[in-house]
């Protein structure tokens, strides 16, 4: 687990000089690098009756995602992001749902200190079930999400977002969409992060 975070969290650092290369680089333009973590609730789609938000009841998971992000460097709306998203807590039959996860973000739009953006992250997910349950493993999984932040101070941000992950690879042995699809986790986070660089001096961008 600990080998896969610090690939997604190098993977965003590597990927900040080479985007700076191609921004620009007048006046107070940098790319800023926000470091967070949020606390969310999935439906893990797996024993439960059917994969919307918080349908799972008591099997709901509960978890912990650090991530990292960056500005919109790229045509001022498109940056980065990557996470690593731990369901560790009140799955069913004591089940851990973790993902390892990485892409670009975009913009949609920014009305002073808030913003709403939208995700598509790919990357690897984990299932970690006891016997005799079915379906453990790793799997390939791709995720559109959206965020919503806002600014609360010079360097930190608060952010609500909702992310629905596709395990497509994955036989469905309990989950809601009955072996069409793959695995779909889904839910909502609630996080804050903080700005540790900026490129060019003046204040962090989001």
């Amino acid at each position: 687990m600990r080998k896969k975070l610090y690939f997604v969290t190098a993977f965003l650092l590597l990927s900040v000089p080479l985007a700076a290369q191609i921004a620009p680089s007048a006046g107070g333009t940098g790319i800023t690098i926000w470091v967070g973590a949020s606390l969310f609730t999935f439906n893990p789609d797996y024993g439960c009756a059917d994969n919307s938000p918080f349908s799972c009841g008591e099997h709901q998971i509960i978890g912990v995602a650090p991530y990292v992000d960056t500005s919109s460097f790229m045509f001022r709306r498109i940056g980065l992001e990557g996470e690593a998203r731990m369901g560790l807590f009140h799955g069913p039959v004591t089940l851990i749902e973790n993902s390892y996860l990485g892409g670009p973000r975009v913009r949609i739009f920014r009305y002073r200190d808030l913003s709403f953006s939208g995700k598509f992250l790919l990357g690897q997910g984990h299932l970690d079930v006891p016997a005799p349950a079915l379906g453990g493993g790793n799997y390939f999984v791709y995720a559109p999400g959206a965020i919503f932040e806002s600014r609360v101070a010079k360097y930190v941000n608060v952010r609500v977002e909702y992310e629905y992950q596709r395990w497509p690879g994955f036989k469905c042995f309990q989950c809601s969409s009955s072996g069409s699809g793959g695995l779909t986790p889904n839910g909502f986070g609630f996080g804050v992060s903080y700005a540790i660089h900026t490129s060019n001096s003046g204040e962090p961008r989001n």
